[in-house]
């Protein structure tokens, strides 16, 4: 560590800011710190010997940085901690505010960020500084060009809907709303009509509208002189925003390894630094320096100053500085000095997985892989090319033994053809970033020459794309890994230290090989420890996934097979399929539902199974009977395409284990056909020894009526998953008396525009005193039976 000076105070630095989350210290602590360490400080230095003041110096330093991170942590949390946390959800409310930034264009919707200067909720006036982020939707966005109206600078008075960062809802969710906060940022602003905005005042900043300026300049040749998918690359790989990268490729990018490139990270600023370096060859050492800080600090400016580009763009003009002066540097001084300056700034930084991933890799690659360097030059490679592929792999494969925690975390997936998709895939987005680069220069000058170029860009990310696909598409591309947790950070980055200070100490190749197999063999037996069971073997569990204003039931039974009724909503703003399901599964290590139920062809029931058939997670489907419908064809035509096993409901009934499943449709009875599509829903039994349940999708009145007709006490069950998300069109007494339910389960959004569940419904289900449980209360629900009797598992409390 003594040749890594500033490491030690970097470390108790972020240990400060880590240690503010867990014990808030108060600010009188702080002072006294400051007070006690000063003079002390001061005496040591005037009557100690040398030794001890170098060690005692350490001991100081190390504790008011670790005081200083903390602090620093506690300021923030100050700024966060806003009376708009205390509301959810609010519409009509009204917003006066400065704009301070406004995201590139999307197709969908137009994304700003605001300082409010005031707002009302619930006919309630504050008047805060807090950071919100600002998003309209909807039609009329191509009416009124907002997009190039609004600017940062001006103020502005908005209509529409308040609402906090959705929180952890179900296992395994990112929560947003922690991450917004870690932004600084306090909530959502929403309106679906461009009208309901108004600016006050067109005052700009100068500097922040030149740069949008910029970026829209450069976006608009890059969507002129590319295909879309090129365009939508460029914009991720130069502007830093991902948002034109479709879903199936940011997922097979993941699947390869590969999804470092597309977050602009000290990779795109090495060939930019090499773009700049190359133009400005002609200019004399000194000039060529300044003129490639300049080009880097406006590439930052350009991206939004992220992190990772913070970072690249720091250390790069500390090695430029370096160099010039004659004077070493190292890498892992350059990183420790840009990650203090970063959490200075931000504080919470270091809780974003684009600061954790950048970071890691580059101290990866500045402890790794020297060591790495060294077995190669070792070898005594003769064949130069071979040389340069085998540092290559080095530089790669200590960056992703750096990150592997944080990419287990955050993907539960661990690529096992990264190395290979890397030697390809990097050299490859090189030549892509710097044929960009020529073409908007080009472009600027002539489109009809630029286009050429573009073309040239095209040919390249669309084979680039291809190869991804593939390489993310092998049935042995990746391994699902589960619940990765701080705890197996922790026991990783452990081992891995001991690891590497063991095997510097150590000559013999063979206890070389011995070490590092007992360290991968205690990380792997280590690593379990922490993971939780929550859905039990020989059980039937039944969680209530909480997919806002839908419906969504993922049963686990006894046998350990595996069912989906209904999936949730699916829209360009949120896929609950993609955002929540999957993370879901991939926490719960369920690799495929056995069977898919989709009870009816309504958005908010069978939206999400589109991302889930296209990963590939559901092997059968059971969906009601095909009609002329469009949306019936356009499924049709999907599972098909898809090649999934489909069953229609038909009323029947069959064993999955010792568990008994009862489909209680039959859409070939003559009073069934004339029901609406909501009394079409398919309605399942499931039996497990004395438990049952009962789901009857959106049956409304005339469903009911029917089923108790046909049926009688036979829908007697214990747990009722109540119709149509507690609608006053459903939910009869004399229905809900037939069922009698211990227990009620009920999916809606918070605070959804068709206030649902209904006071009626409920008080319905107070009289027959069943247990309600809502999704909009509570987040997702898990009950599980042993066959004897039904207990609900407060999963959010373990």
């Amino acid at each position: 560590m003594k040749d890594y000076p500033f490491v030690k105070l970097a470390i108790f630095f972020i240990l400060g800011i880590i240690a503010e989350k867990f014990f808030q210290f108060e600010s009188l602590c702080y002072l006294i710190i400051a007070l006690v360490s000063l003079p002390l400080f001061i005496l040591i230095r005037i009557f100690a010997y040398k030794n001890i003041f170098k060690f005692t110096n350490a001991i100081i330093s190390s504790v008011l940085f670790f005081f200083a991170g903390s602090f620093i942590a506690n300021q923030n949390v100050n700024k966060i901690n806003s009376p708009l946390s205390n509301y959810y959800k609010e519409k009509n409310s009204k917003l006066f505010a400065e704009v301070l930034d406004v995201e590139l264009e999307r197709s969908f919707e137009i994304v700003f960020t605001v300082r409010v200067d005031s707002i009302i909720l619930d006919n309630k006036k504050f008047i805060l500084t807090d950071k919100l982020i600002c998003k309209f939707r909807g039609d009329t966005l191509q009416r009124r060009n907002l997009y190039n109206e609004i600017n940062p600078g001006n103020k502005i008075f908005l209509t529409g809907s308040y609402q906090k960062g959705r929180e952890k809802r179900n296992l395994g969710e990112f929560d947003y709303n922690n991450y917004l906060n870690s932004k600084g940022i306090t909530g959502l602003f929403i309106s679906y009509d461009s009208d309901s905005i108004k600016i006050i005042t067109h005052s700009k900043d100068l500097f922040k509208s030149g740069i949008l300026s910029l970026r829209k300049i450069i976006d608009k040749l890059l969507h002129k002189l590319h295909n879309a998918q090129t365009a939508g690359l460029l914009r991720g790989l130069i502007l830093a925003d991902r948002s034109e990268i479709d879903y199936e490729t940011k997922n097979d990018f993941i699947n390869s390894g590969v999804v470092h490139i597309l977050a602009v990270s000290g990779l795109h600023v090495g060939y930019v630094m090499i773009i700049f370096v190359f133009v400005f060859g002609r200019f004399n050492i000194y000039t060529r320096a300044v003129l490639t800080i300049i080009g880097l600090v406006v590439f930052m400016f350009l991206t939004g100053v992220p992190p990772s580009v913070f970072r690249a763009t720091l250390m790069s003009i500390i090695i430029i500085i370096a160099f010039l002066s004659n004077r070493s540097t190292n890498i892992i001084n350059s990183i420790s000095i840009a990650a203090v300056i970063i959490l200075l700034f931000n504080p919470y930084e270091i809780y974003n997985p684009g600061f954790q991933l950048s970071f890691s890799a580059v101290l990866a690659i500045g402890i790794l892989y020297p060591n790495f360097q060294r077995a190669i030059s070792k070898l005594k490679i003769k064949n130069k090319f071979l040389e340069y592929v085998a540092l290559f792999f080095a530089v790669s494969l200590s960056a992703q033994i750096g990150t592997l925690p944080f990419t287990l975390a955050y993907f539960s997936k661990l690529s096992l053809v990264a190395l290979f998709a890397n030697l390809i895939v990097i050299p490859v987005v090189g030549l892509i970033i710097g044929n960009a680069f020529i073409t908007i220069v080009i472009g600027m000058i002539s489109t009809g020459i630029g286009i050429y170029f573009g073309a040239a860009n095209n040919l390249l990310s669309s084979l680039m794309i291809e190869f991804i696909r593939i390489a993310g598409n092998f049935n042995f591309s990746f391994l699902y890994i589960h619940q990765y947790s701080l705890y197996d950070s922790v026991i990783f980055y452990s081992v891995l230290g001991l690891l590497l200070f063991s095997l510097k100490r150590i000559q013999k190749y063979y206890l070389k090989i011995i070490i590092t197999s007992i360290a991968f063999i205690i990380i792997f037996m280590y690593s379990t420890f922490d993971d939780k069971k929550l859905l039990q073997d020989n059980e039937l569990n039944v969680l209530m996934i909480d997919v806002g204003q839908g419906d969504s039931f993922l049963i686990k039974f006894p046998n350990g097979k595996t069912a989906l009724i209904d999936a949730g909503e699916a829209t360009p703003f949120l896929d609950n399929g993609d955002r929540i399901i999957i993370p879901l599964l991939d926490y719960l290590g369920i690799e495929k539902i056995d069977y898919g139920f989709i009870s009816h062809l309504d958005l908010d029931h069978y939206g999400g199974f589109v991302s889930l058939i296209y990963n590939n997670r559901i092997k059968e489907i059971y969906r009601p009977l095909p009609d002329s419908s469009s949306k019936s064809i356009r499924l049709e035509k999907f599972l098909k395409a898809n090649k999934i096993k489909t069953n229609t409901y038909s009323k029947s009934s069959f064993n999955v284990g010792n568990t008994k499943l009862y489909i209680l449709s039959d859409p070939y009875d003559f009073a069934y056909k004339k029901f609406s599509s909501n009394d079409k829903s398919g309605v399942i039994k499931i039996v497990f020894g004395k438990t049952s349940f009962l789901f009857v999708g959106d049956c409304e009145h005339p469903a009911e009526y029917y089923l108790a007709t046909r049926f009688g006490k036979v829908l007697d069950s214990d747990v009722l998953k109540v119709g149509h998300h507690g609608s006053p069109t459903g939910s009869s007494e004399a229905f809900l008396n037939l069922v009698s339910p211990k227990i009620s389960l009920i999916s809606a959004g918070i605070k959804n525009k068709f206030n649902h569940p209904a006071e009626s419904v409920l008080n319905s289900l107070r009289k027959i005193d069943s247990k309600i449980y809502r999704t909009d209360f509570s987040g997702a629900v898990l009950l599980q039976s042993d066959g004897k009797k039904i207990e609900h598992n407060n999963w959010n409390n373990k």
